[in-house]
């Protein structure tokens, strides 16, 4: 499929409010990774990489086909929806948003410091 030839944009991950705010529409829609992947045609992962910053979010008519199984709003809705959202993150959402994002040297390194306070 033409959607999973997106480039991966560096080996940072960047989590955007296009992101989230896709994976809210999917979650919202009540569907799966695999299941809003099967409905495009696409595999899990790829949905996967556009929620968790790996990819950029698809653009132009590539959006509008993934919107199209998330309730069938526009672009110009998603773009607003992004631009004005808020999510209401947990102290614990925050640091595991963080720790995905962080390299395996650096979760020892919190590892450590987390044992240390703890014990």
């Amino acid at each position: 499929m033409e959607l999973e030839k997106e480039q991966k944009r560096s080996a940072r991950i960047i989590m955007t409010n296009e992101a989230r705010v896709l994976r809210d529409l999917r979650i919202q829609h009540g569907f799966t990774m695999r299941k809003a992947g099967e409905l495009l045609g696409l595999s899990d992962s790829y949905i996967s990489h556009i929620e968790t910053g790996r990819i950029d979010v698809p653009k132009g008519e590539k959006l509008e086909r993934v919107l199209s199984i998330y309730g069938g709003i526009r672009a110009k809705s998603f773009y607003e929806r992004a631009r004005n959202y808020s999510e209401k993150f947990t102290t614990k959402d925050e640091l595991m948003d963080l720790i995905n994002r962080a390299s395996d040297t650096q979760i020892n390194t919190v590892l450590a410091i987390v044992k240390s306070l703890i014990s």
